[in-house]
């Protein structure tokens, strides 16, 4: 039996670690035991210690649901039996606190550590994987190795990908060679193998995308392009950010504060699942990236039913200053802003796009672009000279996108400290209300947002409500979710002492982003051309997921969310009608 600090070397050391990882750009282990927390500590460890060491590691574990509750105590115990555990561990079990079913994504080490956590029955969960690992730790999980579940760890290889198996039957060496594995070799119930098949196995065979880091250009300084800036950023990428505003967030990432909550349903929608990984992910970012109390604040959300007469507390609900959280993003060595950079053409030369101004002036060129400008990407691609770059139906699916107006009002506090029966966290179901957040001018309320569909500003004849009818919307609304709060700034309203914020969001037909590529690969390459817009009102929660995915796709890395969830973000899925 191995004892907690010899299974992690002999692991190490079966995969030929870390000197193989050494000066590659990423290394992805997928490790089918992660209850043993100690073979990732020492990975992470090792990793962090190695001056070789790859830009990214990406680390894929399972384990069942009753697992995961044990973990974060688990690995505190583990920290114990070596020192330079021990701040490793405190991250992660804070981090791992509650974790249920699914999978996770879990950022790590400035977040060029990835850790993905899938939750539940092995055998399922691994048949949502879209990613090809180059080490394998196939140890004890909820069930019997055979010879199915051998093909199916041989899915998830890269060739040349090193496996260490524990297993006592006979004939797993068969099972081994039969599924590509060679050079196997025992030591007690452990066999190594390397993947190496001697048929063909397609587009595995081509080089990964994420052997070099290369260049690209994104659409849109929002919270939509910079999130992607970001995640390429630490992944080694040169990124360039384009965008027609004076500075950053100029749109609709400019709401003056919002909230991150995920959505719930009764029968745990894929929406809901999707935005319960969203809303994590995008607090880790918070908590990095930003200054508690001032930009940001995990003060819990309070929901309201109002039609159920109802009230659920999301405790991991905040709220965020988006335009301070787009700035924290874009603030990166590796990533260039242009400013006051309308893009009006796009052409491809020799490998390269070139994005071009109104005068035809180049603004920038890469082997990658992003459109991330919300609505801005309808006429850009639907110019005759662009969509021969567009993927066979996709001219039509552009024609989905449809832009929704919204006015947020607000005041600052005349008076403190708050009367005692105003909420002291956000309220949202019906329209949402904060309490207190710190802008520019003070601390202030902000009740919002109005909801004017199918508008967009720069069509002919574009007639927005009148300003005090968007207040009066917003004040009636307050007024249904918090009567009494609603009534004690009922006077403000009256005496128009309170402010506004308007913008337009960008809305798909089913009220989810497009997260994907508009174009398709030539020669089994992957697309040069992709999408991450639509956001709607959920910006803050699906943002930092929607990039994860894209960049995870872009860089054939293992991706946030099982990969039956993640069809429900492409670009590229059905159209249906919404419920």
């Amino acid at each position: 039996m191995d004892d907690a600090g010899s299974l992690p070397r002999r692991l190490l050391a079966s995969c030929a670690l870390p000197h193989a990882w050494a000066g590659l750009p990423a290394w992805t282990v997928l490790d089918t035991g992660f209850a043993d927390i100690a073979p990732f500590l020492h990975c992470w460890h090792s990793w962090q210690a190695d001056v070789h060491r790859p830009c990214m590691l990406h680390y894929v574990g399972m384990l069942t649901l009753a697992e995961a509750q044990q973990l974060p105590e688990r690995t505190r115990q583990t920290a114990q039996t070596a020192a330079p555990w021990q701040p490793l561990a405190d991250a992660l079990a804070l981090a791992c606190a509650d974790l249920g079913s699914g999978q996770h994504r879990i950022l790590l080490a400035e977040g060029q550590l990835s850790l993905t956590l899938c939750v539940g029955d092995t055998a399922a969960l691994m048949a949502e994987q879209s990613f090809l690992a180059n080490t394998v730790w196939a140890r004890p999980t909820d069930h019997h190795w055979d010879k199915w579940r051998i093909k199916a760890l041989a899915r998830c290889s890269q060739r040349g990908a090193r496996l260490s198996l524990d297993i006592t039957s006979p004939e797993a060496p068969a099972w081994l060679t039969e599924a590509g594995y060679v050079d196997v070799q025992q030591d007690g119930n452990r066999l190594t193998a390397c993947f190496q098949p001697r048929w063909s196995l397609g587009a595995r065979d081509q080089a990964p995308p994420a052997t070099r880091a290369r260049r690209c250009t994104i659409v849109g300084a929002g919270i939509s392009g910079a999130s992607v800036a970001r995640a390429l950023a630490r992944r080694g990428w040169q990124v360039t950010v384009l965008d027609q505003h004076a500075a950053a967030a100029g749109g609709a990432s400019g709401l003056p504060a919002g909230l991150v909550v995920p959505h719930v349903s009764a029968d745990d929608s894929p929406r809901s699942r999707m935005s319960r990984v969203g809303a994590s992910l995008m607090l880790q970012h918070a908590a990095a990236l930003l200054e508690d109390g001032r930009d940001w604040q995990a003060t819990g959300v309070q929901e309201h039913d109002l039609e159920l007469g109802t009230t659920r507390w999301h405790a991991g609900g905040a709220w965020i200053r988006p335009a301070r959280l787009v700035q924290a993003w874009l603030d990166h060595p590796a990533i260039h802003c242009r400013y006051d950079a309308p893009v009006a053409g796009m052409q491809r030369r020799e490998g390269l796009w070139q994005l071009m101004g109104p005068d035809g002036n180049i603004w920038a060129e890469s082997e990658l672009v992003v459109l991330a400008n919300a609505t801005g990407c309808v006429p850009l691609m639907l110019n005759p000279a662009h969509r021969h770059f567009l993927a066979e139906g996709l001219v039509q699916r552009l024609e989905f996108l449809h832009a929704v107006h919204g006015t947020v009002s607000y005041a600052t506090h005349n008076s403190r400290p708050l009367p005692a029966h105003w909420p002291t966290h956000p309220v949202n179901g019906h329209g949402n209300f904060l309490p207190q957040v710190p802008l520019e001018g003070g601390a202030a309320w902000l009740v919002g947002s109005t909801f004017e569909p199918d508008r967009i500003p720069e069509q002919a004849g574009h007639r927005l409500a009148p300003l005090a009818d968007q207040h009066r919307a917003n004040a009636q609304r307050l007024c249904e979710l918090l009567p009494t709060v609603g009534a004690d700034v009922a006077p403000a309203f009256a005496r128009n002492e309170v402010l506004h914020w308007s913008a337009t969001r960008c809305v798909t037909h089913d009220r989810l982003p497009w997260v994907g590529a508009l174009d398709d690969g030539l020669n089994g390459a992957i697309p040069s051309l992709w999408i991450h817009a639509g956001m709607g009102a959920r910006g803050l929660t699906f943002s930092a997921l929607g990039a994860e995915l894209l960049v995870a796709r872009m860089c054939g890395e293992p991706w946030p969310l099982e990969s039956s969830l993640a069809r429900s973000l492409d670009v590229r899925r059905p159209k249906r009608r919404r419920n």
